[in-house]
């Protein structure tokens, strides 16, 4: 009869510790993830050829922060795109445009739908040209979530430059 008195106590410490084990198992698995729930959201930045050198540091450094914005993970891809090409898809209002652009120069933002009417100056080209970062809000043309993407990354372009004044990076 004795047997069985300690048998229990036995399984039963057993099946506590499968479990624990069982639970610190699966948080591990899941802290990679944790953040990015709802997956990948690609942040295209258009930037003209001029302001190359500007943009890429930027995208570099803002998907080493490996950026998470309403439970995705931003994934930033930069385009090179001539100014004048990038206006003229802006000026289209078409969907798929970039909720980020890097253009050579601040005098072909004005009037864009969306586009902020001073946005701030990241850098400048070899010409001596300003590169204003442009961060798109939500339109037909860019959707909410990219929107907030842009404003995440224009935080943290111009995070030793003061607040941006944004509320769009919220998760």
């Amino acid at each position: 009869m004795a047997t069985w008195v300690w048998a229990v106590p036995v399984a039963v410490v057993v099946i506590i510790a499968v479990f624990i084990g069982w639970l610190a198992l699966s948080r591990d698995d899941d802290s990679d993830a944790s953040g990015c729930i709802a997956g990948d959201l690609g942040l295209l930045v258009w930037a003209d050829p001029a302001a190359e050198d500007t943009a890429r540091s930027l995208v570099d450094a803002y998907a080493a922060a490996d950026p998470v914005v309403r439970d995705f993970c931003v994934r930033p891809r930069l385009e090179i795109k001539d100014t004048a090409a990038a206006v003229d898809e802006y000026r289209s209002a078409m969907p798929g445009v970039a909720p980020v652009w890097l253009p050579a120069g601040s005098e072909l933002t004005a009037g864009l739908a969306g586009a902020p009417e001073d946005p701030p100056v990241v850098g400048t080209t070899a010409e001596g040209l300003p590169v204003p970062l442009v961060a798109f809000g939500s339109s037909p043309m860019v959707q909410e979530d990219q929107a907030r993407a842009a404003a995440d990354f224009l935080r943290t372009a111009t995070a030793g430059e003061g607040d941006s004044g944004e509320d769009g990076g919220e998760n």
